[in-house]
């Protein structure tokens, strides 16, 4: 089942470029939008933005040799913060707007020079609320090389906003290195409800590497076949050790070892709502790994969030994944910010500064890992034991760095070998440009390693918009951190979309499992949800609500699925061998020679043996095994076991077998009654005794 991926076409940029015209030709945009922002708003406020005591850019206006503007501002950003909204031209509006008005920009953007590894200068549109919420309208990152550049978007917006509280911005502040850009020929013109979003022109979002004939996809399969595949070996003997030749296989990839995972919501793998049943079998269809998207987070842990969470729901759901072969892990310990802390504590944490909590809050931390690690032990494979601690750091602040110390050692205490993880966002979001975010998860893990904390991991979350990072910068990310901790394990923790554009949405989704997959210290990527009924961003979901499967979801399934899927079949060689290499996971291998067929799991891993011998015995084949008797009431029968004795078996997932009954040598029809299973497939077979 190799499939090839498909590629779907996608417009770069909205130009109309045409022989003979300029490539700065204007796109017409239909009558009746009115200019919400002051004549020449190139002359607004241009905030310097603040990076270690120093402006980030400072701004001037120039002339511009372009048809539709005399003027452009040319921004200079010499001290970049990592951040794209630190440091930027603030344009306020002149005019209210009324929920559902549509809205459209228009501005040229092209850059005098570029220290970044693209080459081409970079900025992010914004439109903005006030404080304290800020809600972003509309974030997109623009890019160009020296020529001027258009670029379009239309947005509805979706609150009432008075004169001057919603602003139109451009962003100078991202990335690391250093450089000078111009813009110009800006519009935000509102069309109230006069039009819809698909009546304007757009430039549609797009990302670098999305090209079929990227350079970065064949080395992304040359390092998946040397790090994700592994030859294997069955040898197929007779009891004396003779080899026999001839021998039917067949091996069948029943998991992948790599984590394609999405997060849950506990409630309704118990559900009986239609929706709820369609809920598990679309999770069961795609995913290998899972955990709580908010039931171990402390607040519902606590019972803070209303009777939809609990802490035993919570087990129960990590003990449903468990049973269906699903890895688990936990999120999150430590969430360590006043705001994101469970009502039960916020008596110890005054507003204001940090140094005045209460020492007492230490304990009640350490005594809530004691309470969430002993209990999930049994159904965990791992945990994010601290999250987000760029901008999350109040006990840190309160307490000093070496509570992150103690929150591992003592999660370590109840979890002796389940993974232990620090979780952070904008590592490999924001354009792949938030230096200050990436150095300060650098240095916090460069704490905890050097400080013997038991981390074995390190979480990138991947929430993207529609502006993606581009595919060799995450690449860049992943050795960054992977070279300075070699032993530790990277997974992408929360990774979703949010765009309208679905094909950009699922090309995205197909590349970012690519490069991923490709990287040798990743672990897995895990959703951050699935269905837009039960997703924090409605638009990143694979499935509409009225469960529509959309094109990333398909992608997410062409590569999972059939491109990185392989089953052999064939016959054993004159040395009694069957060889084959194959993608690491778990595998049903079945072997016919004559009558007798023969199953049982091989388990393909780094490091082997992956290696399985086979001796058959002369003794008769089981008999035959069927299951009748009224609906409700399963019988197992089997009509001669005169030629021996035999235990039947059952199991779940074709690899864990467990016996329910012997069988003893008897001539005539025997009849076993059982009890239906309450969950899951189940499967019988009966093995000599």
């Amino acid at each position: 089942m190799n499939a090839t991926p498909i590629f779907r076409s996608f417009l770069l940029l909205a130009l109309s470029v045409a022989l003979g015209s300029p490539a700065w030709t204007k796109t017409a945009a239909p009558e009746g939008g009115v200019s919400i922002i002051p004549s020449n708003p190139l002359a607004s406020n241009f905030w310097p933005g603040s990076y270690n005591d120093s402006p980030v850019a400072s701004a001037e206006i120039v002339s511009a040799d372009h048809p539709d503007f005399e003027q452009a501002l040319r921004v200079t950003v010499t001290n970049p913060a990592g951040q794209y909204w630190n440091g930027a031209l603030q344009v306020g509006s002149t005019s209210s707007v009324s929920q559902g008005d549509v809205l459209f920009v228009r501005a040229f953007f092209r850059s005098i020079e570029s220290k970044d590894e693209s080459g081409v200068g970079f900025a992010t549109i914004f439109a903005q609320g006030p404080g304290p919420s800020y809600t972003k309208y509309l974030q997109r990152e623009i890019t160009a090389g020296s020529q001027w550049v258009e670029y379009l978007f239309p947005f509805e917006i979706t609150e009432d906003h008075p004169t001057g509280s919603l602003s139109l911005q451009i962003g100078a502040g991202a990335g690391s290195k250093t450089q000078t850009w111009e813009i110009g020929g800006i519009e935000f013109l509102n069309y109230k409800k006069t039009l819809a979003v698909a009546d304007l022109p757009v430039t549609r979002p797009t990302y670098a590497g999305r090209d079929p004939d990227a350079s970065w996809r064949s080395a992304a399969a040359a390092r998946i076949e040397k790090y994700r595949k592994g030859d294997f070996k069955i040898h197929v003997l007779d009891t004396n050790g003779a080899p026999l030749p001839d021998a039917e296989v067949n091996v069948s990839f029943v998991r992948h070892a790599y984590h394609f995972g999405s997060v849950i919501v506990a409630h309704r793998l118990f559900s009986d709502d239609p929706d709820d049943v369609i809920y598990r079998e679309k999770f069961l269809d795609l995913f290998n790994q899972s955990g709580p998207e908010n039931d171990f987070k402390w607040g519902p842990w606590a019972g803070e969030w209303g009777s939809s969470f609990n802490a035993q729901q919570t087990l129960d759901a990590m003990q449903w994944l468990q049973d269906r072969n699903i890895y688990t892990r936990g999120h999150v310990m430590v969430w360590p910010s006043k705001r994101n802390l469970p009502n039960l504590i916020q008596s110890y944490l005054p507003e204001g500064d940090p140094a005045n909590a209460d020492p007492a809050a230490k304990q009640i931390v350490l005594d809530h890992i004691d309470d969430v690690a002993s209990r999930s032990e049994p159904v965990i494979d791992e945990w994010d034991v601290l999250n987000e601690p760029y901008d999350n750091h109040y006990l840190m602040d309160a307490f000093g760095n070496q509570v992150m110390l103690d929150w591992f050692h003592r999660a370590r205490a109840h979890l002796p070998q389940q993974g232990l993880y620090i979780n952070d966002y904008s590592i490999l979001s924001g354009g792949g440009r938030d230096f200050a975010h990436q150095q300060h998860f650098e240095d916090t893990i460069s704490y905890l390693v050097s400080n013997d904390a038991p981390i074995t991991g390190i979480g990138m979350q991947g929430h993207f918009s529609s502006s993606p990072t581009g595919i060799e910068l995450v690449y860049s990310i992943l050795e960054r951190f992977h070279h300075a901790f070699p032993k530790l394990n990277i997974r992408v923790t929360e990774f979703d979309v949010s765009t309208e554009d679905e094909d950009m949405q699922a090309d995205y989704t197909r590349d970012f499992l690519t490069i991923m997959f490709s990287h040798p210290a990743t672990v897995g990527v895990q959703a951050w949800g699935f269905w837009e009924n039960a997703h924090w961003r409605p638009s990143a979901a694979m499935y509409t609500a009225d469960w529509r499967e959309k094109p990333n979801a398909v992608a997410w399934r062409e590569m999972t699925q059939e491109t990185w899927w392989n089953d052999f079949a064939g016959k054993t060689d004159a040395k009694g061998t069957f060889a084959a290499r194959g993608f690491y996971g778990d595998y049903l291998v079945t072997v016919q020679l004559g009558d007798s067929v023969h199953q049982f799991p091989l388990p393909l891993k780094p490091g082997g043996p992956n290696t399985a011998s086979l001796h058959l015995s002369p003794s008769p084949p089981a008999p035959d095994l069927r299951i009748d008797g009224p609906a409700g009431e399963p019988v197992v029968a089997f009509p001669d076991t005169s030629s021996g004795s035999y235990y039947l078996e059952t199991s779940t997932d074709l690899q864990r077998w467990t016996p329910v009954a012997k069988i003893k040598e008897m001539p005539s029809e025997v009849r076993y009654s059982m009890p239906i299973k309450d969950h899951g497939a189940v499967f019988y077979r009966l093995t000599a005794n």
